[in-house]
């Protein structure tokens, strides 16, 4: 089920907000507070790994994209396996 804007740190195209206060910062921007678990470390593993696989620079934005989309199937397996085991 989508969620309304606003929620999750994204706009309506699903794609993350640039700015949310509170968020914390790398590269001079700001991370959705929704991205709080992200290190930049992790950013820059995400952008070497997707920038040689893809065959050009993928930006902080994209890495944080990728992450937070890798996190949201991870959740929707983990509630799915928990109905089953019901």
């Amino acid at each position: 089920m989508r969620r309304p804007a606003g929620q999750n740190g994204q706009d309506s195209t699903g794609h993350l907000r640039r700015v949310e206060q509170g968020g914390s910062q790398a590269g001079g921007r700001r991370r959705p507070l929704s991205a709080a678990w992200i290190t930049d470390a992790l950013i820059a593993e995400t952008r070497r790994v997707w920038s040689r696989h893809l065959g050009r620079v993928v930006t902080q934005e994209e890495a944080i994209e990728m992450l937070i989309n890798v996190r949201n199937v991870a959740l929707a397996i983990m509630a799915a396996e928990d109905e089953v085991d019901r």
